[in-house]
């Protein structure tokens, strides 16, 4: 099956009350890990790109023909998602490269350059059917190289957050309301009826960014209150060095593809869970 625009999937995740996982991958090992476990189960799945880290390693084609390449012969939709992007140069080479979604991160940026910025990724994202992310409120942590300090973080303001929604003609959009990236340290701190609020006031499918650390009780209560994608980025980088010392310590063989093997099957175990807990299993 081509790979089909993001929207696609979360529209039907919202009225379904279920959420698509969203999967940062690294090599083409973590990409055929996403794909297995999403054929396994039979759930629709988003294949997501860091921008500053894989896709200016690999090069725009290299990610496209990779990910075609694996999802190709596949039942199963996917989408391919550009995350936390914000040079509009990148976004717009995605577009035009073949990825089918991309998230603009125009939240460390006033107001209006967001919007702005925004309605333009809209406007020619649309034009060729790819799907677009908006994010409002600047969520704490690292991801994608981008520092936010968690006295600096600001969460979204529900009536900024609904204009933005509406005026921007965002696909998906992602408030800011207590998630951080990375791994979390203490229990944390989720603003849930600000996530309410928004959620009630907007047709715009919610994303929930740092899910990495959130608790299954967690998740499903978000999804209960319209969130329709969450982002998996550091539970698979963690997973990764695991499946690798795991087979270290276990006395593999000195045989790069049996730990290639052994590292897929762990980051695939690791994303089936999460399809699970999301509720998209069986949702294909």
């Amino acid at each position: 099956m081509p790979l089909v625009p993001m929207s696609d999937l979360l529209q039907k995740a919202k009225a379904g009350n279920y959420a698509v996982g969203a999967f940062n991958i690294v090599d083409y090992a973590t990409l055929q890990a996403v794909v297995d476990a999403a054929e396994e189960l039979h759930s629709p799945a988003i294949i997501q790109t860091s921008a500053s880290s894989t896709v200016k390693y690999y090069g725009y084609q290299v990610i496209v023909d990779m990910v075609r390449d694996v999802v190709g012969n596949s039942s199963i939709p996917f989408a391919l998602h550009l995350d936390h992007c914000k040079e509009l140069e990148m976004v717009f080479n995605c577009i035009d490269a073949g990825w089918t979604s991309v998230m603009y991160d125009g939240s460390s940026f006033s107001y209006d350059v967001n919007l702005e910025n925004s309605k333009k990724v809209v406007a020619k994202a649309h034009a060729k059917g790819v799907s677009v992310e908006g994010e409002i409120g600047a969520v704490w942590g690292v991801e994608d190289d981008i520092q936010v300090d968690e006295q600096d973080a600001l969460l979204a303001d529900p009536i900024v957050a609904v204009e933005f929604a509406q005026e921007s003609g965002v696909d998906a959009f992602a408030p800011a309301f207590g998630t951080a990236h990375g791994l979390y340290k203490g229990k944390p701190k989720l603003n849930f009826d600000l996530f309410a609020t928004i959620a009630g006031q907007v047709e715009t499918p919610l994303v929930v960014h740092g899910g990495t650390g959130l608790s299954e009780d967690v998740f499903k209560k978000l999804i209960g209150l319209g969130a329709a994608k969450i982002n998996i980025s550091t539970q698979l980088k963690i997973g990764f060095f695991d499946g690798f010392k795991s087979y270290v310590d276990r006395g593999g063989k000195i045989d790069p593809i049996r730990l290639i093997r052994h590292i897929r099957e762990t980051e695939k175990e690791i994303v089936k869970n999460f399809m699970r807990i999301f509720g998209s299993s069986g949702k294909a």
